[in-house]
């Protein structure tokens, strides 16, 4: 039998078979978004809830097609918590801030400010609050919301919330040149020598840590010139282009210490666009054949399903095919 004819065999019995076939997949939470409340946060606030324990990942990456030039890798995270609080320490400079329920005007449910921030300010005895120069008709101000809300985390700098809750944040996407594996990383950075209109990217979506299901969690903003003095430095030097940013903290509430990006294996595959190279670790032409028809028929992807496809086209084959590359390649190209 030929590749093809093999290929074309596997297809068959793969659309005949499809509801019987055993791929592991990472079960999603799932979540009423017309009757949860919205919360976004300004600096600087510091919002703690609780993670879902036994519903499924409770991490939401929203793509935004309408920023970065559509570029669907980007967008923001919600992150769904129950029973969410905000902090307010006088010691901290949180004294000010408030989950601000906004009117019916607002897209947004909440808005979490810190009054004692020099951006946000009270508008007609506080029937309104201005941010960064917005305006919004004030409902109410509280500082606990019972049940659960998504918490939305944007703004390029949110990308280190990701990699702290993710199973794999710690680890860059990108592959080994040697054997052309792809890794299991959640970001992927640009490299300098590639012009893009952003520096890095989602190479699959975020998988909340193990540990963390059930788990009380804070997620703090700030500006990076209110605790780096050097930084601020640069920015309030006007012969210097330096411009402020938002500053993303993960904490583990039990503890208050920080939580760190960590190594692990996620469910979902990476897929890499500028550290991806096709020619690295270069196969035999018939181990190639059989990864571009494997490809070309749109055959499962997943790793148990491929390998079983190279064990079961051995005879044609290169004596000792790299079955770490071909599966890289099949997964990536």
């Amino acid at each position: 039998m030929s590749f093809r004819e093999t290929v074309a065999q596997e297809v068959k019995e793969a659309a005949e078979n499809r509801s019987s076939r055993q791929t592991e997949t990472l079960d999603q939470i799932e979540v009423d978004f017309d009757a949860t409340p919205f919360i976004k946060f300004y600096p600087t606030t510091l919002i703690s809830g609780t993670f879902p324990e036994d519903e499924g990942n409770p991490i939401i990456r929203f793509p935004n097609a309408s920023n970065n030039e559509g570029r669907r890798d980007q967008g923001y995270l919600g992150l769904v918590l129950d029973d969410v609080s905000i902090l307010t320490d006088e010691d901290e400079g949180m004294d000010g801030a408030v989950f601000v329920k906004t009117d019916e005007d607002d897209t947004t449910e909440y808005r979490a400010v810190n009054f004692n921030d020099g951006e946000t300010t009270d508008k007609f005895d506080g029937e309104a609050v201005s941010i960064s120069g917005s305006q919004y008709g004030v409902d109410d101000t509280v500082t606990e919301i019972d049940g659960r809300v998504i918490l939305v985390v944007d703004r390029t700098a949110s990308v280190s919330v990701a990699r702290a809750l993710d199973v794999d944040g710690a680890t860059l996407a990108g592959m080994d040149y040697d054997t052309g594996r792809v890794n299991t990383g959640l970001i992927e950075y640009a490299p300098d020598d590639v012009e893009t209109e952003v520096s890095s990217r989602y190479a699959r979506n975020p998988e909340l840590r193990e540990e963390l299901y059930g788990a009380e969690v804070g997620i703090m903003v700030t500006r990076r010139s209110e605790v780096d003095e050097e930084y601020a430095e640069l920015v309030n030097d006007s012969s210097n282009d330096a411009r402020d940013m938002m500053w993303y903290t993960v904490f583990d509430m039990e503890t208050e210490e920080g939580i760190e990006p960590v190594e692990g294996e996620p469910v979902g595959y990476s897929f890499l666009e500028w550290r991806f190279d096709p020619t690295a670790g270069n196969l035999p032409d018939q181990d190639w054949e059989f990864v571009q028809q494997y490809i070309d028929n749109g055959l499962p992807t997943d790793e148990e399903t491929i390998i079983e496809n190279i064990e079961q086209n051995s005879d044609e084959l290169s004596a000792s095919p790299n079955t770490e590359r071909m599966v890289g390649l099949i997964q990536n190209l």
